[in-house]
């Protein structure tokens, strides 16, 4: 595992995507700033000095993951969990953001690399609100800072990256059901009315479960519905 630090880059999955051949398996690149954050759909991602961007990269095992979807949804894992091992209330909200107070201080933005049909690689983009002054985002957002989080963006990213790796290698070996009670217990929006937007679509009901694949199981006045992409609002 190497770790690139860039003091200032159009996003590190752009970064990621454009040296995929020369990066390896587990390697990182980070950004004191990004010009050009990026989340799902184009969104703008407030990137200002003091928060914590990086990319991971995955090229090992990739084989073994029944949905590549799983790979944000265990980076939004590994983000909660150290959140909450320093005493701030974070939940995830599926499939890609980690909140706290009802506002966000994590997106993630996960993206397939191909040769031709074969899947050469993963990038997981992740975007932490550390210890921004100033946030420009659509979404309400919080600092890890305001939360009385006293961390540098080195010390949490190698708390993350700890977690992550430990649940990519059980993911790996047993897939997702051994992580799934714990992602749920992350997942307060279970037995809640949701609005699922998926592509046009509008769905509402109830966010009933999440299950084997990692999908949003959405109970639509009876009918299930597995969701596998889309946004979640509530």
């Amino acid at each position: 595992m190497a770790i690139i630090f860039l003091d200032s880059v159009t996003s590190t999955n752009t970064y990621c995507g454009r040296n995929i051949d020369n990066l390896k398996h587990f390697d990182i690149v980070r950004a004191r700033r990004q010009n050009e954050g990026r989340g799902r759909k184009l969104r703008k991602w407030s990137s200002e000095e003091g928060g914590l961007y990086f990319s991971l990269v995955l090229k090992d095992g990739l084989d073994k993951i029944k949905s590549l979807g799983l790979l944000t949804q265990l980076m939004a894992l590994a983000v909660c969990k150290s959140a909450r091992a320093h005493g701030v209330e974070a939940y995830i909200k599926w499939p890609n953001d980690v909140l706290a107070k009802g506002l966000k201080f994590c997106g993630i933005l996960s993206e397939a690399i191909f040769d031709g049909e074969k899947l050469k690689a993963v990038i997981i983009g992740t975007g932490v609100n550390l210890s921004q002054d100033k946030i420009n985002s659509e979404k309400p957002s919080i600092t890890l800072k305001s939360l009385g989080v006293d961390k540098s963006a080195e010390e949490l990213l190698k708390e993350i990256v700890a977690n992550f790796t430990a649940d990519f290698a059980l993911l790996k070996d047993s897939g997702f059901e051994p992580l799934r009670e714990r992602y749920k217990k992350s997942f307060l929006y279970l037995g809640k009315a949701v609005t699922m937007r998926v592509f046009d679509e509008e769905l509402h009901g109830i966010a009933e479960d999440i299950d084997e694949a990692g999908r949003l199981v959405l109970n639509e006045g009876g009918k299930r519905r597995l969701i596998e992409i889309g946004d979640m609002d509530f």
